[in-house]
C-alpha cells in the first residue's frame, strides 16, 4: 500500500509541475519583460538551490557509499526532469524578449 501512495504521490507531483510549466507559458506568451524575465529565473534558480539543498542533507546523513552515490543520482534526475519541464518556458520567454 505505502508504494502505491508513494508512487500516486509522485505522479501527481509530476503532473502539478507540468500543469504549472503550462500554465506560466501561457502566462509569459503573451509579454514578457526583461524584469519578468529576471524574476523567473531567480525563482528557477533558488528551486534548483532548495533541491541540491535537500539532497545535500540526505547525501551527509549517512556514511554509505552506495547510499551517497544513489542520492547523487537521484538529485541529478530530479534537477534534470525539473530543467527539461521548464525548458520549453525558458525558450517562449527568450523569444518574447528578443521580440521586444
Amino acid at each position: 500500500m505505502a508504494g502505491e501512495e508513494a508512487r500516486g504521490a509522485w505522479q501527481r507531483f509530476e503532473s502539478e509541475i507540468q500543469s504549472l510549466a503550462a500554465e506560466l507559458k501561457r502566462h509569459y506568451r503573451d509579454g514578457v519583460d526583461e524584469k519578468d524575465r529576471a524574476a523567473l529565473n531567480r525563482s528557477l534558480e533558488q528551486l534548483r538551490e532548495a533541491a541540491e539543498s535537500v539532497f545535500k542533507s540526505l547525501e551527509t546523513a549517512t556514511q554509505d557509499p552506495e547510499l551517497r552515490s544513489k542520492t547523487k543520482q537521484a538529485a541529478r534526475s530530479l534537477g534534470s526532469a525539473v530543467a527539461e519541464t521548464f525548458r520549453d518556458l525558458s525558450d517562449v520567454i527568450e523569444k518574447r524578449v528578443r521580440r521586444s
